[in-house]
């Protein structure tokens, strides 16, 4: 199959000014990928995923119009558009928490924590249950203002997780700085378990500082039971990956979610 090439600097525009329509008039939409508890593997979270289907082009991937809305400027309005909607399709799931990708730019802007207030006054969802994933690049550039944003949207009740743990440089650091209350181990350390010694022992380190730290863990990527029964056995706190759910409509999610509902009280009914 040939290599897709990259746009041209006249399609990169044309797709730019595609993606400031799309974002003001509802031309995106999101899929949720489930997070699940290790011991009973009922659903504890979703992790918010923008989808984009262009008119004419189909879809386009997220690696692909991230970077281009972070370059011409609309990762802000996106962004806002990807909290929003969770905040509203969440709404239709009493206890389940909702993850949201935060990116650098729209972190660093000077009303962000307005933004995400205004967010969640506008949409109802109670602070508690909306959680936001950062990653190591984008504390890079002001740890300080990092630790005082973070700080001040989590006396809300938000909570914030450190994404793609392990994946960088500085990530003990930032740990120990700053106020996370998730850890998620990056997949490719998931995918390499089966490879030996080497690859076990950094899963252990990594849960051991997780839960040294009193942060909840959850590991991403899981493909296979074998992977599963490690990162169980080995302490992590919830799973993610292909091995339960692929991303799905939030339809889905409501379906998935009151099917675990209606078990619970045909249980209780059944004490």
């Amino acid at each position: 199959m040939p290599q897709m090439l990259p746009p041209t600097t006249h399609e990169r525009e044309d797709l730019a000014r595609d993606l400031h329509d799309a974002i003001q008039e509802g031309g995106l939409h999101l899929n949720y990928q489930p997070v699940f508890d290790s011991r009973s593997e009922r659903i504890l979270g979703v992790e918010a995923l923008c989808r984009w289907r262009h008119p004419s082009r189909g879809d386009i991937p997220p690696l692909t119009f991230i970077p281009l809305a972070e370059d011409k400027g609309l990762i802000s309005a996106l962004g806002d558009f990807v909290i929003r909607q969770a905040c509203i399709d969440a709404l239709d799931w009493p206890g389940v928490m909702v993850a949201v990708n935060v990116s650098p730019q729209q972190f660093q802007k000077p009303e962000f924590v307005e933004r995400i207030r205004h967010i969640l006054l506008e949409t109802g969802l109670a602070p508690s249950r909306l959680e936001l994933e950062i990653t190591e690049n984008l504390l890079i550039e002001d740890i300080e203002d990092a630790r005082t944003k973070m700080q001040a949207l989590q006396s809300d009740g938000i909570r914030f997780a450190l994404d793609d743990f392990g994946s960088g440089y500085s990530s003990l650091n930032y740990l120990l700085s700053l106020p996370f209350d998730k850890l998620k181990v990056d997949r490719s350390f998931v995918l390499r378990l089966e490879g030996g010694a080497a690859s076990v022992a950094i899963i252990h380190a990594i849960v051991s500082i997780g839960r040294a730290l009193g942060m909840h863990v959850t590991a991403e990527g899981i493909e296979t039971a074998e992977q599963q029964q490690f990162l169980r056995v080995a302490g992590v706190h919830s799973f993610q990956g292909f091995r339960f759910s692929r991303p799905v409509p939030s339809e889905i999610i409501s379906r998935m979610v009151g099917e675990e509902r209606q078990f619970a009280k045909l249980s209780m009914h059944a004490k």
